[in-house]
């Protein structure tokens, strides 16, 4: 009993870690609980436990964070939507930026810039 919650505990922080290093990958609950070969009822509540969030909600949140800095580094939005994974970058990209970010990702974008610009040194002092 133990070992099996060790088990389930180690795969937990093992999706965790994979989401971590690849943001734009598309894998599901269900595959990572094959891959790591453990019951997929079991580690949604272990994951959730160690991150305060479900594994597609994560999942979510780190894709967007990884569309953020694209946009950031000069990349327009249907790039970014492309680059995602999604192809109907107007709508569901959209969407999941929102439900990130709390606003559209040109509505983000342009307050990061005028946030950016409100923070460089004046050199007219």
């Amino acid at each position: 009993m133990i070992q099996e919650r060790l088990v389930i505990r180690a795969a937990a922080i093992a999706i965790r870690d994979a989401i971590i290093a690849h943001p734009l990958s598309k894998k599901t609950p269900s595959s990572f609980a094959t891959e790591l070969r453990v019951d997929r009822n079991k580690v949604l509540p272990a994951f959730k436990e160690l991150t305060g969030t479900t594994i597609r909600r994560f999942q979510l949140e780190r894709l967007m964070e990884a569309a953020s800095r694209m946009l950031l580094d000069g990349m327009s939005v249907k790039e970014v939507a492309i680059e995602c994974g999604y192809k109907d970058y107007q709508n569901n990209f959209t969407r999941g930026f929102r439900k990130v970010f709390r606003m559209g990702p040109e509505e983000w974008l342009r307050l990061q810039l005028v946030a950016k610009e409100k923070t460089k040194p004046n050199r007219d002092d």
